[in-house]
């Protein structure tokens, strides 16, 4: 996604007043939020906004591009000072169309795949489901009340 086509498209999505509420929808609640939407839950004395993957990586390439920017206009900043102070020295001035040239160099925000979700072949499932655990449930001790 380039930097400059970025737009922020979230939209609020549903809104659960209570926990309890949220619970209840099951799947279907966290299904209800669509791409470029945000989901509200409010509990007692917080409120939470629920993203899907896609959305929040957005978001997180789009702090990463902020904070590479932030500190490259800080870099700039300090040889432009340099520049000032010696407008006639050669290298300060090739530094600093340097540094101004490494600001532009990124137009795409970050942004990763997020994590993979847990699944468990059939291979796995056969290799690894055999254990034969087989614990006596006579035998362990039970706590007296």
């Amino acid at each position: 996604m380039s930097v400059s086509t970025w737009s922020s498209n979230l939209a609020p999505g549903p809104e659960w007043r209570s926990f309890e509420q949220f619970r209840r929808e099951g799947c279907t609640a966290i299904e209800g939020i669509a791409a470029g939407s945000v989901g509200t839950l409010r509990v007692k004395s917080s409120t939470f906004r629920i993203l899907r993957d896609q959305d929040f990586q957005k978001l997180v390439g789009l702090a990463t591009e902020i904070n590479r920017l932030k500190s490259g206009l800080t870099i700039v900043m300090s040889v432009a000072k340099i520049v000032a102070k010696y407008p006639n020295d050669p290298d300060s001035v090739q530094a600093l169309c340097h540094s101004v040239s490494l600001l532009n160099e990124s137009s795409l925000l970050p942004q990763r795949d997020g994590h993979d979700s847990f699944r468990i072949t059939p291979e796995e499932a056969k290799e690894f489901g055999s254990e034969d655990l087989d614990l006596s449930t006579l035998e362990i001790p039970r706590p007296k009340l």
